[in-house]
């Protein structure tokens, strides 16, 4: 377990930013929010405000704050429109230099440098568009290792967008993580959503898999009480692409969460740290690709309502347990202890430790033996 301090400790978090979050691939967005020219999407947590910006196919990210005099730029968190400041009207082309600029003669343009927002990386995978604030280090790819194609192939299922928003939450980063990479909790918080509803909560975690820092598992379905009415309404989602009767999990390393419900639905959650004792989860839900008739639509457009109020159910419930966690952190005398559904939690401290540490992602050391001995190159349809 990690020490309660570093749960409220503004310096850990600190600390957090300048060697997981500046250094590593951060998640940004998703292609079809970037899809047209202009189509921006903002980012923002402590120490950071980013925005990934389309500049006629070129996906672009930069700070998100004028060089002129420092004003937020682009509004909100996605839309459509220049990278221009709504201030003094300073526009920004695809390499962060001012190319409009009202009264350009009362400037000196000579420091080229000064004048450009400040950029990062960029690089895709799939249809996850991530960035990078401090350059250097492994591409994308090595950085995501194994899950390099986990990824890009759970995106291609992904349908249109049923929801999206962000939740507030007055709770560290890390127990929002800690959270979703156990299902241990699930009957007991979640017991008239995901076990009632889905029959996922029951059944004891299955088919970790582990890479560097990331991870992935299947949680179990068991048959609802209303399992047979369930099926035959589902009946026409059965040609879908992804089938598993799970509920499985991706964690990247250090705040990204996509899981999917049997292929039935798709979720993509963000952890952003605003304090030490404050996080912002952004997240995305989505129906899966695929052709409907008239009427298959009208009935998938009543399960995404329905899917809609019970993914922001979960989310409401999981708040208030973590905010009530984090109080309860703040005043424990002990360490707490986890068990053993809770590894892939055990495997999440062991590469914080490390990497807080100093140590390089290749050398990240396995939880146990059993950790050791997956094989985090199988299909996700597995």
């Amino acid at each position: 377990m990690l020490p309660c301090a570093n749960y409220y400790r503004p310096e850990t978090l600190a600390e957090e930013l300048d060697a997981l979050f500046d250094p590593l691939w951060q998640f940004g967005a998703l292609a079809g929010e970037l899809a047209s020219d202009r189509d921006f999407v903002c980012v923002d947590y402590k120490n950071t405000a980013a925005v990934l910006q389309n500049f006629r196919g070129e996906i672009r990210a930069f700070a998100n704050v004028c060089s002129h005099r420092f004003n937020r730029i682009q509004p909100g968190e996605r839309g459509n429109r220049p990278l221009t400041c709504s201030y003094h009207g300073w526009s920004f082309d695809s390499t962060g230099f001012p190319h409009g600029m009202p009264r350009r003669d009362g400037f000196v343009l000579d420091d080229r440098e000064r004048l450009c927002l400040t950029g990062y990386e960029v690089e895709t995978c799939g249809i996850f568009v991530f960035f990078r604030k401090r350059s250097g280090g492994p591409s994308l790819r090595e950085y995501l290792g194994a899950f390099y194609p986990l990824l890009e192939q759970i995106g291609s299922y992904f349908g249109p967008e049923i929801d999206a928003g962000t939740s507030p939450h007055a709770a560290n980063w890390k127990l929002l993580v800690e959270n979703v990479l156990e299902c241990y909790h699930c009957s007991v918080v979640h017991q008239d959503t995901f076990v009632k509803t889905l029959g996922i909560g029951r059944a004891g975690i299955e088919q970790e898999r582990f890479d560097g820092p990331h991870s992935s598992s299947h949680f179990p379905r068991t048959a609802t009480a209303g399992e047979a009415r369930r099926q035959k309404a589902l009946a026409y989602l059965d040609t879908r692409a992804f089938t598993h009767d799970s509920f499985f999990h991706i964690h990247i390393f250090p705040n990204l969460f996509i899981s999917s419900t049997q292929g039935l639905s798709f979720y993509v959650g963000n952890a952003l740290p605003v304090s030490a004792t404050e996080t912002r989860l952004r997240f995305r839900l989505f129906e899966p690709k695929l052709d409907l008739t008239r009427a298959q639509r009208a009935a998938q457009d009543m399960i995404n309502q329905s899917g809609k109020a019970l993914g922001r159910a979960v989310i409401e419930e999981d708040r208030a347990i973590l905010e009530n966690v984090q109080r309860g952190v703040e005043l424990s005398e002990k360490p707490g202890v986890i068990g053993r559904d809770e590894i892939r939690i055990a495997a999440f401290m062991r590469a914080y430790t490390h990497l807080m540490g100093g140590g390089s992602l290749g050398s990240i050391p396995p939880v146990d033996d059993h950790v050791a001995a997956c094989d985090p190159t199988r299909s996700i349809a597995e």
